[in-house]
């Protein structure tokens, strides 16, 4: 995510859209954080609380590794802990994964697909960056390109929405798209400056972020 190709970098960008995101979304729906590099963390469990999810995200550090899968089975069960709310039965869930490498830690990402399927979590993926992305490690310069094919394969395996952006203002786009398709309206599109994000996943050299979000309709 040090990855200068979207500017200023990947990860300033996604944490940026990620606050935006989170102050767009309705007050009825639980949101979490998840961390992960080389392990997955949650960093605010679900709930209504927004400043402490985008002050988790501003504390975000970079890592060495990526842990997908992790993050996805760890988020999975940051869900299962949501609490009714007082209706019957837990409310619908969703994790938004948005990555810009390959997995290089832990559980596969065909093994966290089949968990989520099973729980019925549909994960939507963005593939963040673009194919001429480098970073330098050591003096060395090093490409990191988006690991498109993983993250469509879990999406589609989970019943999620798969989605690409290599810019801020194609980040602005998806947003508008998932605004939509995860039942809220975002302000006019003429409003905005650039986007916002429901999920994060850093790759490579990075540390990463899954927002959990669950709602029930009015």
């Amino acid at each position: 995510m040090k990855a200068t190709d979207v500017k200023p970098t990947r990860i300033e960008a996604a944490q940026e859209a990620a606050k935006t995101f989170v102050k767009e979304l309705p007050a009825s729906y639980n949101l979490g954080l998840v961390s992960f590099s080389d392990a997955a963390n949650v960093l605010v469990s679900p709930s209504k609380e927004r400043d402490i999810v985008t002050g988790a995200i501003d504390a975000l550090q970079l890592g060495e590794a990526t842990a997908t899968g992790e993050a996805v089975f760890t988020s999975l069960a940051a869900i299962a802990g949501i609490p009714p709310d007082g209706a019957t039965g837990p409310p619908p869930p969703m994790i938004l994964l948005l990555s810009d490498g390959h997995l290089t830690y832990g559980r596969s990402i065909g093994d966290a697909a089949q968990a989520a399927s099973a729980a019925n979590v549909p994960v939507s993926t963005i593939a963040f960056g673009t194919d001429t992305g480098t970073i330098d490690i050591g003096g060395e310069v090093q490409e990191v390109p988006v690991d498109r094919y993983a993250l469509r394969i879990l999406a589609e395996r989970t019943r999620g929405h798969y989605y690409e952006a290599a810019s801020r203002e194609e980040l602005r786009r998806v947003y508008e798209d998932l605004g939509s398709s995860i039942g809220y309206r975002t302000v006019p599109r003429e409003v905005w400056a650039w986007s916002a994000a429901t999920g994060l996943l850093f790759g490579l050299t990075a540390a990463g972020l899954s927002l959990l979000s669950t709602s029930r309709l009015p």
